[in-house]
């Protein structure tokens, strides 16, 4: 058996019950969002917005159970946690804060609140630490003012080689990384600049059974030369995906593939990689691959990392 499959624990946020107000995530549609710059709107749910798409609630619920089934056979250890009535009112639909790895990151005995630049999430970031300070007795750590952080900007890893943070500077600014920076101090601090609303959405490391980060997975177009250079200077393999493995390109809304949870030797995400040879290599590099299907949620631009957040 894998040595470090069982090293991780996973927060999720349960699903909203249905109410006779409130028919369920997403139930009028799914809300458009953008940060500070014009890169960080989020393409999936201008897509769905265009086209009128409202989630299918049974097909929403059996995709979130089958995902809850598939991070369990991959190993890991599952802290569910209720979703916030507050935020399953009538008047309080214009959030996803079902995507939990946005509201912050844990890191020890601290919660390091995320301070949203979409005005319509801000109270997600209220809500989730409320829930982390009272369900894993995390001390809530807030930012300084100026600074922004969400937590789909950030990737945070600690391996054999050492400790990498990598940090994307979409929707998140450098003060807010800057900010994480001195309390978790990283080995490796790399800050990107992408065309993704989230790093997340271009952007996941490889690391193998042994705990080496081996590779990066990346939609290279998306990722600015300079911080291109930064990654190679890494020293590690450096796999390209297309658009399609993304969140898409023009009117084609990607698969999301590239959002995936992992851990050493374990990758979970939403699809196979389209990019040919993307799988063959994982596959030489030993990792176990998990696949569960969540097309309700991508829609929304969020996926499997979206869904999950680490305690360290």
């Amino acid at each position: 058996m894998n040595a470090y499959k069982h090293r991780r624990e996973i927060i999720l946020l349960g699903l909203p019950p249905v109410t006779p107000e409130v028919k369920g995530m997403w139930h009028k549609g799914y809300p458009v969002h953008k940060g500070e710059t014009e890169s960080s709107i989020n393409f999936a749910t201008l897509y769905a917005h265009k086209k009128g798409i409202v989630p299918d609630q049974d097909l929403l619920r059996r995709e979130w159970l089958n995902f809850v089934g598939t991070l369990l056979q991959a190993g890991f250890h599952l802290h569910i946690i209720p979703f916030p009535e507050e935020l399953n009112r009538p008047d309080s639909l214009y959030h996803d804060a079902v995507f939990i790895r946005d509201g912050g990151l844990i890191f020890r005995g601290i919660w390091i609140k995320s301070r949203f630049s979409v005005k319509d999430r801000i109270f997600e970031g209220e809500f989730h630490s409320r829930l982390i300070e009272s369900k894993l007795g995390k001390t809530v750590v807030t930012l300084p003012e100026g600074a922004f952080l969400e937590g789909g900007d950030v990737n945070y890893l600690e391996t054999r080689q050492g400790s990498y943070y990598f940090g994307g500077l979409s929707r998140s600014n450098r003060q807010g990384h800057d900010f994480v920076r001195e309390i978790i101090r990283p080995d490796n601090y790399i800050l990107i600049e992408s065309e993704g609303y989230h790093l997340d959405t271009v952007f996941t490391p490889v690391v193998t059974a042994d705990n080496r980060l081996a590779a990066v997975i990346l939609a290279a177009d998306g990722i600015k030369p300079a911080s291109m250079a930064r990654i190679r200077k890494l020293g590690i393999q450096v796999i390209k995906v297309s658009a399609q493995d993304s969140s898409g390109l023009d009117d084609q809304l990607g698969d999301y593939a590239v959002n995936a949870l992992l851990a050493p030797g374990i990758m979970v995400n939403s699809s196979l990689f389209k990019t040919p040879g993307v799988e063959e290599t994982l596959k030489k590099l030993g990792i176990e691959r998990y696949i569960a299907p969540l097309t309700s949620f991508k829609y929304a631009g969020g996926s499997v990392h979206c869904l999950t957040n680490e305690i360290y």
